[in-house]
């Protein structure tokens, strides 16, 4: 039972380097909001799009953050959303 379990762990440490070392692709999506968008369903549709599967509020940190958005989204404000894409 104990050779199982080592086994299991060193399966998961190998697939855990192997993930962290494939390369990631970074880019900037740029999006004009509309009337009735919110940056929730602005940025998730986004990141569903374009395959990104990091934690949506991460995401719309760093969006408010790029984006200077400060308050509610307007109709017309141009959001920069941050996408990280594991290839």
């Amino acid at each position: 039972m104990k050779k199982v379990l080592f086994i299991l762990l060193v399966a998961c440490c190998v697939w855990a380097a192997w993930d962290a070392t494939r390369p990631t692709e970074k880019y900037v999506v740029k999006a004009t909001a509309c009337e009735g968008d919110t940056l929730w369903h602005l940025v998730g549709d986004t990141m569903q799009h374009e395959g990104d599967s990091r934690d949506i509020r991460e995401v719309i940190f760093y969006t408010k953050k790029i984006s200077n958005l400060k308050g509610d989204l307007q109709p017309g404000d141009i959001v920069l959303i941050p996408i990280e894409v594991r290839r």
